[in-house]
């Protein structure tokens, strides 16, 4: 239970990695850097409410984004992937 309780805390702290390292990296186009700032908030919300359940489309954005990322920005795709999995530890 405690291992739970702490997901929230990693979660939050994948979510400002991932968003550090768009911001400083080169080639992310403008409507992908809204996209991650849009579903950042839309998990902060999730998260601040004790909100577990979110939505579909939230986690298919999430992996979209994880695949767009593949080819050209690894540790892009690496942080989304460890968002996901963060989520789905919190049986989201």
């Amino acid at each position: 239970m405690e291992e739970f309780n702490m997901l929230p805390v990693e979660l939050v702290d994948s979510l400002s990695k991932l968003h550090a390292e768009l911001e400083t990296s080169k080639d992310v186009d403008p409507q992908t850097l809204n996209q991650v700032r849009e579903l950042d908030k839309q998990l902060h919300e999730m998260l601040k409410s004790n909100e577990l359940k979110a939505e579909e489309t939230m986690l298919s954005q999430l992996l979209a984004l994880e695949a767009k990322f593949a080819a050209e920005h690894p540790t892009l795709e690496r942080i989304t992937r460890d968002v996901i999995d963060r989520l789905a530890m919190m049986g989201v």
